[in-house]
């Protein structure tokens, strides 16, 4: 008689049934641990006995399991491949920020000339901060991540480094013919020459 053809059988419904003469024997299917009257899931994730990657989550199932990969790695779930959230642009670092990748994650770090946790950045204005480095006679102008520098009237250079125009040796003065120039600081004075009067600019002789 074929007990598992006519079903007399007392195999459990996760065991397969196997023929002998005269006789019959079970068997627990993959998946299942037990004698084969009485079968059991196996927990592959608790027992460790799964393929999952490194970065993947296990999942039990009946008589199997399942492998997800972790956020920020895209694979099978056996083989998990670390996302380039910078490179793909599935980030949200701020425009101001430079992104950073980093194993199933990415960091975001503001700009030089920016302040912020990076996912959110703001112009740092060095001009009111004191943070620049103009010249004492330049004025300091804020831009976008950084700012310039532009010497006073009276002074020429880079901005950095100012230095005095002589007005009086360099002909770009408008003293009146009869007075006399006397540079100072960024600028230069006018006095009529002795017999003539007035504010150094128009001089009338006496």
């Amino acid at each position: 008689v074929d007990e598992c053809a006519t079903g007399t059988r007392n195999c459990d419904q996760h065991a397969s049934c196997t023929n002998t003469p005269g006789s019959f024997t079970c068997a627990c299917n993959p998946g299942y641990h037990g004698d084969g009257t009485s079968c059991t899931d196996i927990d592959e994730c608790s027992t460790s006995s799964h393929n999952c990657a490194q970065h993947a989550t296990c999942t039990n199932t009946p008589g199997s399991f399942t492998c997800t990969c972790d956020g920020g790695y895209l694979g099978s779930g056996t083989v998990c491949t670390d996302v380039d959230e910078c490179d793909t642009g599935a980030n949200n670092c701020d425009q101001h920020a430079s992104c950073t990748n980093t194993l199933g994650s990415f960091t975001c770090v503001c700009n030089p000339g920016y302040h912020g946790d990076g996912t959110s950045c703001t112009d740092i204005d060095e001009c009111s901060t004191s943070s620049h480095n103009c010249a004492q006679h330049a004025t300091c102008t804020n831009t976008p991540g950084s700012f310039t520098c532009t010497c006073d009237n009276g002074y020429l250079g880079s901005g950095t480094v100012c230095t005095d125009v002589d007005e009086c040796a360099t002909g770009t003065h408008n003293c009146d013919q009869h007075a006399s120039c006397t540079n100072t600081p960024g600028s230069f004075t006018c006095a009529c020459n002795p017999g003539y009067h007035g504010d150094g600019t128009s001089c009338t002789g006496l």
